[in-house]
């Protein structure tokens, strides 16, 4: 019995030395390795953001107070560049070009995408067939839709023959600007229109039965109910439509500019991005850092002040 029990109890302390042991390993090198993992699966993201994206910018910055040609050793300017900027009238006129291309066609791409959002979602089922038609124009290349509306918009085209108008839309300084918001407009209200449409599915079908039973019209449903709850969504396309509006490059460049020549949409009709890309090419690379850093700063204070406009609203 001694034996036995001192056996027993060699086994028993062979046992709690064992389990002392495993409790007493150390657990900081699986802690941080299971910290670590998350950020080796999304390290090859951020190295190339680093190398590509954030290092670039911050050379920009330093870029935009040198005057530098591409070659040879850049010189320091401080503020001439910006100043240069500040006092050319093709930058202002550029800079005019932009906002028309960004609020004239607002009403019509916002609007008009909600309207026929909530018209097609009215009749889901007997109007399925035009939301992948709506959408095609969105998903055509640039350079094909700027030739179908060269063609469109020329002299004999379809708008002057519909209209018996004699208008030169690709040489006529206002016109040209026309022809560019029609062709954005084409373009994008698929776009919106499919944003409102998600938007619009998201509603609870509760809330309209109890909009319809209580006798409220469809205007007062798309104004009480539907734009209220579909802030949010308005606040995205905006924001979107003037982060695009201020990048605007293909569009005005492919519809105006003069066939077999390496310049672009003229300067009555150019956007900010063609001051960029002038710049460049013609060895001003400290400009164009400058004019990057402009457009940088005002699609930040435009997306800050439309937030600010809706969060007010809402309070």
């Amino acid at each position: 019995m001694s034996n036995g029990d001192s056996g027993g109890t060699r086994r028993t302390g062979t046992t709690r030395v064992a389990i002392s042991k495993r409790v007493s390993r150390p657990r900081r090198p699986a802690r941080w390795r299971d910290r670590l993992v998350p950020y080796l699966f999304i390290a090859p993201f951020l190295v190339s953001f680093t190398l590509f994206f954030f290092v670039p910018s911050l050379s920009s910055v330093a870029l935009s107070f040198f005057r530098y040609s591409g070659y040879g050793q850049a010189k320091f300017i401080g503020l001439q560049n910006y100043q240069a900027l500040f006092a050319s009238p093709s930058f202002w006129q550029a800079v005019g070009n932009t906002v028309f291309y960004w609020l004239v066609p607002m009403v019509p791409l916002i609007g008009g995408a909600f309207l026929l959002a909530l018209i097609v979602s009215s009749k889901l089922n007997r109007l399925r067939i035009y939301k992948p038609l709506l959408f095609v124009p969105q998903i055509m290349a640039p350079v094909a839709a700027a030739i179908v509306w060269r063609v469109i918009l020329s002299n004999e085209g379809l708008i002057n023959q519909l209209f018996g108008l004699e208008v030169n839309w690709a040489t006529d300084p206002v016109a040209s600007r026309w022809a560019v918001v029609l062709l954005l407009v084409w373009r994008g209200i698929g776009w919106y229109f499919v944003i409102f449409l998600a938007g619009l599915t998201s509603i609870p079908a509760e809330l309209v039965e109890a909009a319809q039973l209580d006798g409220a019209s469809v205007r007062q449903r798309i104004m009480h109910l539907y734009i209220p709850l579909m802030k949010p969504i308005f606040l995205f396309a905006i924001v979107i439509d003037t982060i695009g509006s201020i990048q605007l490059f293909t569009e005005p460049n492919l519809l105006l500019g003069r066939a077999l020549a390496s310049a672009g949409a003229p300067a009555y009709a150019a956007p900010i991005m063609n001051q960029v890309i002038g710049n460049i090419t013609g060895g001003q690379f400290g400009l164009a850092a400058a004019v990057g850093w402009l457009m940088f700063v005002a699609v930040g204070v435009f997306s800050f002040i439309q937030f600010r406009l809706l969060r007010e609203r809402e309070n």
